[in-house]
């Protein structure tokens, strides 16, 4: 996945032409769903221990969400299991080191234990409450992600009255970003087309490979650090003073697009009460 993939689905997305507002509502509605709900440890049908790890909230917060991108968003499920990728390995990564636990714990409370090293409902509840919680959360983010562009967010935030200040250098950062990848494929596909990464002897290959990208970055970062001055040599030229002020896009809002959210969000709260046992005993 490249850095613009996301961009370039924001970009394309229909849903570029709905405001900002509305769908920033919709992903914090999710995200605080998949954060606030209760667990499953008041339902009387679930083991109270590892029942706790279970969140049907956030789950069903998360179902919405890839209904959501996939359905009325138009994004591709590649593009969707491209951006996933990256958080999902962190938290199985993260999930592991809570599963399993360090130290000494009484005999009896876990299922498996070698030496310092031990498995147990608790540990498995805490990880699988972890995961859930992270994997859904990203998922109602991915709502905003996918269907934004940085442009109309940063143009949308404007009317936040955030300072203008933290706005540009967001703004700068991103624009800067591209200019680092442009600048890196440039630098790389000279290397390949000049032969950079053939390989020469028994240990030539691995050696050439390593003074590649060693001269890579060198050339990155001089070629960026230059871009990056004629950038700032351009806005000064242009009279820019504090801010970089741009037109914002006129989007009307749908009254029927906020009452499907506020459905589905108390239709997932709804869910999730009933299912916890909060309602019905």
């Amino acid at each position: 996945m490249t850095i613009t993939s996301l961009d370039d689905a924001a970009w394309d997305s229909p849903w570029r032409r709905r405001p900002v507002g509305e769908k920033v509502a919709l992903s914090t509605a999710l995200l605080l769903t998949a954060l606030c709900t209760p667990s499953m440890a008041g339902a009387r049908w679930v083991n109270p221990v590892v029942g706790s790890g279970i969140w049907p909230g956030a789950l069903l917060a998360g179902i919405v969400s890839v209904i959501v991108i996939l359905g009325p968003a138009h994004i591709r499920p590649r593009v969707l299991w491209q951006a996933m990728a990256a958080p999902i390995v962190f938290l199985i990564l993260g999930g592991v080191s809570v599963l399993i636990s360090l130290g000494s714990t009484p005999v009896g409370t876990v299922w498996w234990h070698a030496g310092v090293f031990s498995l147990g409902p608790v540990s498995t509840a805490q990880a699988m409450s972890l995961v859930e919680h992270g994997l859904c959360g990203t998922l109602t983010l991915m709502v905003l992600a996918v269907t934004t562009p940085m442009v109309d967010l940063l143009t949308w935030m404007r009317k936040l009255h955030i300072p203008d200040p933290l706005l540009e250098i967001a703004s700068l950062t991103y624009r800067l970003i591209f200019v680092l990848l442009d600048t890196a494929v440039t630098a790389s596909e000279a290397q390949h087309a000049r032969l950079g990464d053939c390989p020469v002897g028994r240990f030539g290959g691995f050696n050439r490979r390593m003074n590649n990208t060693a001269a890579l970055l060198g050339s990155v970062g001089i070629r960026a650090w230059t871009r990056a001055n004629r950038l700032n040599d351009g806005l000064t030229n242009r009279g820019f003073e504090s801010a970089l002020v741009t037109l914002p896009v006129k989007r009307d809002g749908s009254a029927r697009f906020k009452l499907i959210v506020v459905i589905v969000i108390v239709a997932v709260w709804a869910i999730s009460w009933t299912m916890t046992g909060r309602i019905i005993r």
